[in-house]
């Protein structure tokens, strides 16, 4: 084709085989799903009838306002450390934490399932005295602006350099891709609770 004076289309590789193509994909895929998993969990919350509001699921759990404070931490937690604020404190070492990240991370990631019964850290368990205090419109508000505020931060933060790492208490340091999926996938294990 050259020698009959056309130039020769330019070679590009396939979106898979361009890494920035593959990340903007990826979090495209992430905040689509932050936000349905977002709003899935704030429709089932104001179905909760105002008098079981503050009222534990059962012995030992907590109310659906404890839990709606619970995710706020949370989020609160992954925004803040994407600005330069604390992570959790790890609770393993670093050999379970490398083997927690490498093996039962992406498993929960891939199945979208998070374990039923593992202990919340220390840094997003909530205060029973201020989710009594917060009324059900008022959580949801909160809720709904820290889950936009963190998806906003921890996509900015992945185009820093270098990115920082979201220290995770049983998975250690996490890129703002995978902190955002373990929000999500959080989030769709508290929608799935039932009152």
């Amino acid at each position: 084709m050259e020698a009959l004076g056309r130039e020769a289309p330019a070679r590009t590789a396939a979106w898979w085989l361009r890494p920035s193509a593959w990340r903007a994909r990826a979090w495209a895929a992430a905040l689509e799903e932050h936000e349905q998993v977002l709003a899935r969990y704030l429709v089932r919350l104001r179905g909760v009838p105002a008098e079981r509001w503050h009222e534990p699921a059962a012995e030992g759990k907590w109310s659906p306002a404890e839990e709606a404070l619970h995710l706020v931490l949370a989020y609160e937690l992954g925004r803040d450390a994407c600005t330069g604020g604390q992570g959790m404190r790890m609770r393993v070492s670093a050999a379970v934490a490398w083997l927690s990240r490498t093996v039962m991370l992406p498993v929960i990631l891939r199945t979208r399932t998070f374990p039923r019964g593992a202990p919340a850290p220390r840094e997003v368990r909530p205060a029973a005295l201020d989710a009594r205090g917060m009324s059900k419109e008022a959580l949801e508000a909160r809720l709904r602006l820290v889950g936009a505020d963190a998806a906003s931060a921890l996509r900015a933060a992945a185009d820093r350099t270098p990115a920082p790492r979201f220290v995770h208490a049983y998975f250690g340091r996490l890129e703002p891709l995978t902190t955002l999926r373990l929000l999500s996938a959080h989030t769709r294990h508290h929608t799935r609770v039932r009152y």
